[in-house]
């Protein structure tokens, strides 16, 4: 079953003047198991794609779906609440927030939803950290970490709540190869091992050897999609 589908979607915008199109009519649907890089030059519009698919944007025209339920025009609170209990984020930059601990960044995580912590809380954010090679972490503040060390920390924070898709906006560009490597390998063990959608926004030809799926976007369009390949089980180049 397809945990995201998307028929039809579309996305304009206004520069004031008029309105310009930035991504024009996408099919597409994405299966937990697997890693899918979404690439392009910039202004090809995967930023925009990736931003429909997390409930971010709305779409102009079109459908999104999630587990088979259509989720385009639903409430912004009910899409604010869809996003917390199906997605992680992972951005860029960390934006772990200095003068709190590693764990208290993570446990951000609940405190958007004006959540109390789970009992399991430690335990799991423990784990995770272990899990992440953060093991010592917990109680450092962000500042004491290195650049691939905070982005690992990052997505901690994103998984803290267990959810289904897990979305990756340049999680490697502002990273020096062996952290790069170290992300995308975490990222990689995620979408396979344990059995999540983990799409990938990136230009970073680095990361696109851990691809089970590569899509490539030029002008709002996607140009080439290797989906087929990898159902037939071929090794994405």
């Amino acid at each position: 079953m397809a945990v995201l589908k998307l028929e039809e979607i579309a996305r304009d915008f206004s520069d004031g003047r008029q309105m310009r199109r930035v991504l024009f009519p996408t099919d597409a649907e994405f299966k937990p198991g697997a890693l899918t890089v979404l690439s392009g030059p910039s202004g090809s519009g995967k930023t925009t794609l990736l931003s429909i698919m997390g409930l971010v944007l709305r779409p102009s025209e079109g459908s999104l779906y999630l587990d088979r339920r259509e989720v385009t025009s639903v409430s912004d609170n009910e899409a604010a609440m869809l996003r917390l209990r199906n997605y992680g984020f992972v951005f860029q930059q960390p934006m772990l927030i200095d003068g709190l601990s590693v764990m208290e960044n993570i446990a951000l995580a609940f405190a958007v939803q004006g959540a109390g912590l789970p009992d399991d809380f430690l335990a799991n954010g423990e784990g995770l950290l272990k899990s992440l090679g953060l093991e010592g972490t917990a109680h450092m503040q962000p500042r004491l970490l290195s650049g691939g060390m905070k982005q690992r920390a990052s997505i901690a924070r994103a998984l803290i709540k267990d959810p289904a898709i897990l979305l990756c906006d340049e999680p490697t560009s502002a990273l020096d190869a062996e952290s790069g490597q170290a992300v995308m390998t975490i990222l990689k063990h995620i979408a396979i091992e344990e059995g999540r959608v983990v799409i990938v926004v990136s230009h970073d030809a680095r990361v696109f050897p851990y691809a089970d799926r590569l899509i490539k976007m030029e002008n709002g369009t996607i140009v080439s999609d290797t989906r087929e390949r990898y159902l037939e089980g071929k090794e994405v180049k």
